[in-house]
């Protein structure tokens, strides 16, 4: 009994040294990687506030970027085709927006302009047909434009499918509307890389064309962000469904602005203080002050 009560002592006398051992291999691991924790910390602050006061690097690459969220009920079919994402909304037989992204390289494209306005065959539902724009006294306008698309014969194929596509003001169409998807053009050549988002705004009880009762916009909105750039900025349009005139800065407005009125969020994915600072601001892009 003695032997078994001594050897049962000495087990117990181990556990401290193994605790101390654990302690020191503990302390070890923490000093090792306490410090790269701590300068990854410091350096995503100082990012951020460089963001915030307007320097410093461009926003790192997010994917889906350019997909807002509807924040209000609304009937949505949400389709992903080669050069642009739509939010189709059968009610209307419109889309509640569609979104992009424009590159340079995709601006200096060579494919020839489509001709043929199509049903897009992944709409689950009814949607417009040609036969409800004709002599209706609205062009079929699009809002992901195929002046964006020449860069894939796919792509430009796509643009015309109705889910794209809106009754639009002729003159708007091809008028100041047109100037803006221009600037934009230009906007993504200097910057590389921007995002857009573009689509109607309704009205309660909206007039229609057509046997499909395809609705009518009251006007139409487009948000654009540049985001690899340095600052980053955005910049936002609203347009009455009409021959508007005037210079392009009178229909500028802020992105906080359209989303009131839309009831979507752009640009969501964005840190919340940049978001905030980006969409309350209207900055004015230098291709738009020519």
């Amino acid at each position: 009994m003695a032997r078994k009560r001594k050897t049962k002592t000495k087990r117990n006398s181990s556990l401290p040294f193994h605790i101390l051992l654990i302690v020191i291999f503990s302390i070890f691991l923490y000093e090792q990687f306490r410090t790269p924790i701590l300068e990854q910390i410091e350096e995503v602050q100082e990012y951020f506030n460089e963001q915030l006061n307007g320097r410093g690097a461009a926003i790192p690459k997010v994917e889906g970027l350019e997909i807002p969220r509807t924040l209000i009920p609304r009937k949505e079919q949400i389709i992903t085709h080669t050069g642009y994402t739509v939010s189709y909304n059968e009610d209307w037989r419109l889309p509640n927006w569609v979104a992009y992204e424009l590159t340079r390289e995709k601006v200096q494209g060579t494919v020839k302009r489509a001709t043929k306005f199509i049903p897009d065959p992944q709409v689950r539902g009814a949607q417009a047909q040609n036969s409800d724009y004709t002599n209706s006294g609205y062009d079929r306008g699009h809002m992901a434009p195929a002046g964006d698309m020449k860069w894939s014969k796919q792509a430009m194929d796509e643009s015309f499918f109705f889910s794209n596509i809106c009754p639009q003001d002729r003159k708007l169409n091809g008028g100041r509307w047109k100037d803006v998807e221009e600037k934009v053009r230009e906007w993504a050549t200097a910057d590389s890389v921007i995002l857009i988002v573009c689509g109607p705004i309704m009205g309660k009880k909206p007039k229609t064309i057509g046997t499909g009762k395809v609705a009518i916009p009251d006007a139409f909105y487009k948000v654009i962000l540049s985001p690899y750039q340095s600052p980053p900025s955005a910049i936002g349009f609203i347009m009455k469904n009409e021959n508007v005139r005037g210079k392009l800065q009178e229909y500028m407005v802020t992105i906080d602005s359209i989303e009131t009125i839309t009831g979507i969020n752009f640009f969501h994915l964005l840190p919340d203080e940049i978001e905030k600072k980006l969409e309350s601001t209207l900055n004015i892009p230098l291709v738009f002050k020519n």
